[in-house]
């Protein structure tokens, strides 16, 4: 921690001389607090809230105000367990900048295992907190080489890297392994971000998508986070993974029942209950799943490979609305295709959809029927 905090200040002094050098200013300290922006939250929330009177609806205001009313607790280790639809992404949020706010923290970070999500993300928080330079997005589509000409695309992209260099703003949203790397790098450049992590609350969306190979150290410094350097650890998902001593987890976290921020997670799960589960008995070959979305005008088939996807959707690319969702399209392409599926699917046109498991961690996203290649139980929760 304080080898980040030496190399930052190296790095930041050095900065400031060549600039002065070149007649340019960067300009620190221009974003707004935390508490300006939770101020901006509770009025965005306020418009949207009571907006449609449905059991849905009602559930999520609830979660909500449960949000919002645990942010009184002391900074440490929080659970927040919101089953699908349950309006998580907000409620998280609220949670944050209140819990912040309250408590003299710096910033809220928000950790999403895939980039689909992160850009998702984003969005919704510059929506809601009515700003683009206060909110961070920062996942490998928006990394620097160390190469990188600094003069290049001028003082926005000079801007946009600057700020990705130590996150030294108030919204961060970012994947597990800018994350991680940002906690156990051993280059310098990647360590300046880490003494921003101390004072934070930290989101860590589908926690359960943590990579198993690496989960105790990765714990282990959370944790550290949590319990030395005055942050907030929220483990953030609709399937809350065995992670704490009360799970049997030897090593785990010691979050009590007290630090869950939903209320009443079993409750919630029955009441949001909207999916049906069937196994079929045979294996079912790619051309029944074929004749199926010729009979279906919104339908996600969702397979393990993007050979396999690919493969489907030629077989279904004559049908109206067919559509292919794949990690290999580049982030443009696949925000638009995203874009254009959730208007179809709003508009109740023909929306046929072949996808990897992208869409599966938090694509926001409702299908009245979806088949799933046979994966594991983790892939048919999400």
């Amino acid at each position: 921690m304080l080898f980040s905090c030496l190399v930052d200040a190296d790095f930041l002094e050095t900065e400031a001389f060549y600039d002065r050098a070149e007649g340019r200013i960067r300009q620190r300290g221009c974003h707004c607090g935390v508490a300006a922006l939770r101020d901006r939250l509770r009025s965005f929330m306020a418009t949207v809230d009571g907006k449609s009177n449905d059991a849905v609806s009602a559930l999520r205001s609830r979660v909500l105000a449960a949000a919002v009313a645990k942010a009184e607790a002391l900074p440490g280790l929080f659970t927040l367990t919101v089953p699908t639809g349950g309006g998580k992404t907000l409620a998280s949020l609220s949670f944050a900048l209140e819990h912040a706010a309250r408590h003299g923290l710096r910033r809220v970070i928000h950790v999403a295992p895939f980039t689909a999500i992160i850009e998702q993300t984003a969005s919704v928080f510059r929506s809601a907190l009515a700003s683009e330079d206060d909110v961070l997005e920062h996942h490998a589509n928006v990394d620097w080489p160390e190469t990188d000409n600094d003069d290049e695309g001028g003082g926005e992209r000079r801007k946009l890297r600057r700020a990705t260099e130590n996150w030294e703003v108030p919204v961060v949203v970012t994947t597990a392994v800018q994350f991680f790397e940002s906690l156990f790098a051993a280059r310098t450049a990647r360590c300046r971000k880490l003494h921003n992590l101390a004072r934070s609350v930290i989101v860590l969306d589908e926690a359960q998508a943590m990579p198993l190979h690496l989960l105790r150290p990765c714990m282990a410094a959370i944790e550290e986070l949590a319990l030395n350097y005055g942050a907030s650890v929220v483990l953030c998902t609709a399937t809350q993974p065995a992670l704490r001593v009360k799970d049997g987890f030897v090593g785990g976290f010691n979050i009590g029942e007290d630090r869950e921020i939903a209320p009443e997670p079993r409750a919630l799960y029955a009441a949001l209950k909207r999916v049906r589960v069937e196994v079929l008995p045979d294996p079912q070959p790619d051309a029944a799943v074929v004749q199926r979305f010729g009979n279906r005008d919104q339908m996600l088939c969702i397979v393990n490979s993007r050979a396999h996807a690919r493969t489907l959707f030629e077989a279904i690319r004559h049908l109206p609305g067919a559509i292919h969702l794949s990690t290999l399209m580049v982030p443009n392409h696949r925000r638009e295709v995203l874009a254009e599926l959730r208007r179809r699917v709003t508009a109740g046109e023909a929306a046929r959809v072949v996808s990897t498991s992208l869409i599966e961690a938090g694509v926001d996203l409702d299908m009245p029927e979806v088949w799933r290649a046979v994966a594991g139980l983790d892939s048919i929760a999400q």
